[in-house]
């Protein structure tokens, strides 16, 4: 284009120097429209004035000059030239003025100049007073090829507010500095290099998910276009203020936030390759890896390779992971140690894990548990024939109020499953439980399956009561957990239960339980007790002492929502018991209330209230709940009630009931206040 422009030139030089022109103090021409292969100008006007005179003045005026694409909503208007050479076919502009306009705003006017030789034309256009900074453009045209220079200083980011989209980003404050170099060819940009400062910048989107205060950031990008497939790279520097990109909100001071970048870029297949990357969170970590990303309607992760590394989980919990917890299972849960992770994702999903982690803590503040000191590996993929193996370990697990001692663990983990590969034991309340097979499966669209299997030896049943602010028992817990399933929301038990306490066992046999996880679980079982310690069992509780043995069972337990429905069930002494058999005063009153009575009268009103203790042949109580009701029982049956202790020895005393069905929810509030009532005689 400036090759023809330049050839008007000389048509204007060659009219100006026959003999008609000496006689004319000025010559002009209105050429109206000059265009090139992608520049254009409007409106163009040239004057010679000073015939007479050496040298004459040439006066140039264009209204407007639209520069090439992609940079076409850009144009130069109001273009006056006042200082022209021109020599051996070289025509140069000195001195002029233009102004800058887009489709939403129009600059002040700015010194320009531009030169045109046969082979090469260039314009420039400086201190343009733009928002508050300056801005200067350079643009070259050779032949085809073109090049493109703006270079803007300390824009006001408020100002320049008023020339950019009202409906996305606002800004508040800040200063700008961009600097943009590009070249190509016809409307083909083939390489730009883009560095762009900001200092001290505040503002944020519409919809408030993105946002920046007092932003100070560096930051390149270069991209060369090879057939339409761009070859990029990138680096920015957040060295201050703060930034919100939701949820996540980070802020620099004193911890600079790095990102560097390289890949390629497919428009026509809307495809992004990023062949290598790393994004360093300074005192936090690093994430470093390549990807495969496709967008359109979304974007969405096609492949990827990533590592992160940490030596600081405390503050990468805190600012990267603490926002995703927020309103989940995990909301409150915090972490502290190292960590280096190396995972695989494939179109959005994961489907490989390996992660190596030490002086790992993970800290629950709402007090569901917390684990101190650990170290191990985690080996997972999404591949059923994975057999990488897994290893934790840890110095001290705190599930709710209870300790769990240093222990390993040794497990597979791969597609939606998790096996135990070896057994373990777990030191627990000053003994331990083995966990002889562990399993949990996944299920679409259902509950997971969980399989479990051990023992537990020593259990200390003080330091259990310790640690659930029970009142304190003595003893220890011993016994076999047979093999527990849950499946389908059902669970269930692959034979007997059996725990060892107070001096005596435990037996738990048929127990299932159904939507044990929803708001309406179901539970069944049958118990069997067999010569439990009454004194080990009575001697720390409020109830009040007794001496002897006790058995009994709970058969055909059903609970609905964790409340019974039906049972039936018996506590007694043992036949052929022939330890000794005491019961305190407080016991006695206590065993009275159940089925109410004026036990406490009796026993304050009679010489028997010099006694501390009595003795007493059998004791026992029996109840058949069904719709609501119980059907209680005693150890014998009276013409007006039943006994639920009979005499034996000195002082001995009995005690009876009359009132053999008593509603359920009335017995639980007497079991619960430990009241009297007159349907029961002390004898």
């Amino acid at each position: 284009m400036w090759a023809r422009f330049a050839k008007i030139i000389w048509v204007i030089i060659a009219v100006s120097t026959t003999p008609i022109a000496y006689a004319l103090d000025s010559v002009s021409l209105n050429v109206g429209t000059l265009s090139g292969d992608q520049w254009q100008l409007e409106g163009v006007n040239i004057a010679l004035t000073d015939l007479p005179q050496s040298p004459q003045k040439l006066a140039l005026t264009i209204k407007r000059l639209t520069l090439p694409k992609p940079f076409n909503d850009l144009n130069l208007v109001n273009i006056r030239c006042t200082s022209f050479t021109w020599q051996n076919k070289e025509l140069l502009c000195e001195q002029g003025r233009a102004q800058m306009r887009s489709k939403r705003w129009q600059s002040p006017a700015a010194n320009f100049s531009f030169h045109v030789t046969e082979k090469r034309s260039s314009f420039k256009l400086s201190n343009l007073h733009l928002a508050g900074g300056t801005v200067a453009v350079d643009g070259e045209e050779r032949g085809e090829l073109w090049q493109l220079q703006i270079d803007a200083k300390t824009v006001d980011g408020k100002l320049i507010q008023q020339l950019l989209p009202q409906d996305r980003f606002k800004l508040k404050t800040g200063k700008i500095d961009i600097k943009l170099h590009a070249s190509g060819s016809h409307a083909e940009v083939h390489e730009f290099t883009l560095a762009t400062g900001l200092k001290d910048l505040t503002g944020q989107t519409k919809d408030g998910k993105f946002a920046a205060e007092a932003l100070a950031l560096q930051s390149t990008l270069s991209a060369q276009n090879n057939n339409r497939l761009w070859q990029w790279q990138s680096h920015s520097d957040v060295n201050g203020g703060a930034l919100y990109v939701e949820p996540l909100y980070m802020e620099a001071a004193g911890q600079a936030i790095v990102l560097d970048a390289q890949g390629d870029w497919d428009a026509s297949k809307q495809r992004v390759g990023i062949d290598v990357a790393s994004y360093r969170h300074e005192k936090v970590g690093m994430l470093s890896g390549s990807s495969i990303v496709r967008y359109g309607n979304s974007v969405n992760i096609e492949k990827a390779e990533l590592s992160l590394n940490s030596g600081n989980l405390q503050d990468l919990s805190a600012i990267y992971l603490k926002p995703f917890f927020e309103q989940t299972v995990l909301q409150g849960v915090s972490l502290a140690g190292s960590l280096k992770a190396d995972f695989s994702i494939n179109q959005q999903s994961l489907t490989a894990l390996s992660a190596r982690f030490d002086s790992l803590d993970i800290i629950d503040a709402t007090g569901r548990g917390e684990v101190q000191g650990g170290v191990g590996t985690l080996n997972w993929a999404n591949d059923e024939a994975f057999n990488k193996p897994s290893e934790l370990a840890w110095k001290h697990l705190q599930l709710r109020a209870l300790p769990i001692g240093p222990a390993s663990l040794s497990f597979l983990s791969r597609g939606d499953s998790i096996r135990l590969l070896k057994k373990t034991q777990l030191p627990f309340l000053g003994g331990e439980i083995a966990i002889n097979q562990f399993s949990w499966q996944a299920k679409k669209q259902q509950e997971a399956e969980v399989s479990f299997e051990g023992d537990s030896s020593g259990l200390s049943l003080e330091q259990l009561s310790l640690a659930l602010n029970w009142t304190p028992l003595s003893g220890t817990i011993s016994g076999h957990i047979p093999r527990v399933e849950y499946s389908n929301k059902t669970l269930s038990l692959g034979g007997e239960l059996i725990v060892k306490v107070f001096d005596g066992e435990v037996k738990v046999s048929n127990l299932a339980s159904s939507g044990l996880f929803t708001d309406f679980p179901k539970f069944f079982c049958d118990v069997e007790i067999n010569n439990l310690d009454l004194d080990q069992l009575t001697g720390k509780f409020e109830f009040g002492g007794i001496t002897g043995k006790l058995s009994g069972y709970v058969r055909q337990l059903y609970m609905e929502n964790w409340h019974p429905v039906s049972f039936f069930a018996w506590l007694g002494t043992p036949e052929n018991d022939d330890s000794r058999h005491r019961i305190s005063q407080k016991a006695v009153k206590n065993i009275a209330s159940i089925g109410g009575g004026g036990a406490s009268d009796i026993l304050s009103r009679s010489f028997l209230s010099f006694f501390e203790t009595f003795g007493y042949d059998k004791l026992g109580l029996g109840c058949y709940l069904h719709d609501g009701v119980c059907q209680l029982m005693g150890v014998e049956a009276r013409e007006s009630g039943y006994a639920i202790i009979t005499g034996g020895g000195l002082p001995r005393i009995e005690v009876l009931g009359y009132n053999s069905r008593v509603d359920w929810n009335v017995l639980m509030e007497r079991l619960e206040r430990i009241s009297s009532s007159d349907e029961v005689i002390i004898e």
